[in-house]
């Protein structure tokens, strides 16, 4: 079977493309930054809730838009639909925990199915609307690069870097609460605040990268990248630059897999990668480790 190179040159060089791939990288850049503080904070379960969680958010949101009449499709409604169902769930969880001695992977359980299922009976809502077998909802599910415009990679990557300006301003008071947070609120900083700050961090990554990777693979963007720095090692600083650098890499290919491949979800290619990425550090990680030990020998000499 032969291809015609004209009908490939489209979907790699147009400038929505363009646009679209590093939306896409930005999203990659904050998912392997905040996930590391997520694998220190060690709430990757939390992580996949907020994830799950948008889904009813954006069914809600679809409809509510529809009925009002401004279009259910606008990115800014569904980005603030998501956003507001991940946060309830990423804040519920923890009280569930906290209340009503579940303990956290019994609270996570039930949080995750509850929302996930409410977003499930939603989307069928959805489905049987007028407008909503044609508003692509359903590619959020595992995420389509090849389905946004834009304006949706725009607002995606709007999102994104306001989330990493917000990491990079208050980078030692998180780590800080990342590695020890008794220390910190020794130290006087607001602890309560900064955890809060984390949650919101976390939510807006969810939300930034629900339309590329999918509301259900969006977490491995998150954990995947970051586990695979930290395998690598070093310091915390250059953990979370080479989990934004891995992302990156991920959400790229990613995301022109999926444009490449018409069947192709965006998320699973990311997931694929991201996965591929983790496993390829394993046996890194040795090499790298005697590297550093043979140059701190060296220094002591």
């Amino acid at each position: 079977m032969s291809v015609d190179p004209n009908t490939l040159a489209i979907p790699f060089w147009g400038a929505n493309t363009i646009m679209v791939t590093l939306g896409c990288a930005v999203f990659g850049a904050l998912a392997g930054s905040v996930g590391t503080f997520v694998l220190a904070r060690k709430q990757s379960l939390l992580a996949d809730v907020a994830g799950h969680a948008t889904l009813p958010g954006v069914a809600i949101a679809f409809l509510l838009g529809e009925s009002l009449g401004i279009g259910g499709r606008s990115p800014w409604l569904l980005f603030l639909g998501g956003g507001t169902t991940a946060l309830l769930a990423a804040w519920s969880t923890p009280w569930l925990a906290r209340h009503k001695r579940l303990g956290a992977d019994g609270a996570n359980a039930v949080a995750l199915a509850g929302f996930f299922g409410l977003g499930t009976v939603l989307f069928s809502l959805v489905q049987s609307h007028p407008a909503g077998a044609q508003g692509g909802l359903r590619r959020l599910l595992f995420g389509s690069a090849a389905a946004i415009t834009s304006s949706d990679a725009a607002s995606l990557a709007m999102i994104a870097l306001i989330a990493l300006a917000v990491l990079v301003l208050c980078f030692k008071e998180l780590s800080l609460l990342a590695f020890d947070e008794a220390a910190a609120r020794v130290l006087g900083l607001p602890t309560r605040r900064l955890d809060w700050m984390l949650l919101l961090l976390l939510v807006a990554t969810v939300v930034a990268g629900m339309q590329v990777a999918g509301v259900a693979l969006v977490v491995s963007m998150l954990i995947a990248p970051a586990a695979a720095a930290r395998i690598i090692g070093g310091s915390f600083a250059r953990t979370v630059t080479l989990a934004a650098c891995i992302g990156i890499l991920c959400a790229v290919m990613g995301a022109t897999a999926s444009r490449g491949f018409e069947h192709v979800p965006t998320g699973s290619a990311m997931t694929i990668a991201a996965t591929a990425v983790f496993f390829a550090c394993i046996p890194c990680s040795r090499l790298f480790r005697a590297r550093r030990s043979r140059t701190s020998t060296e220094a002591r000499r």
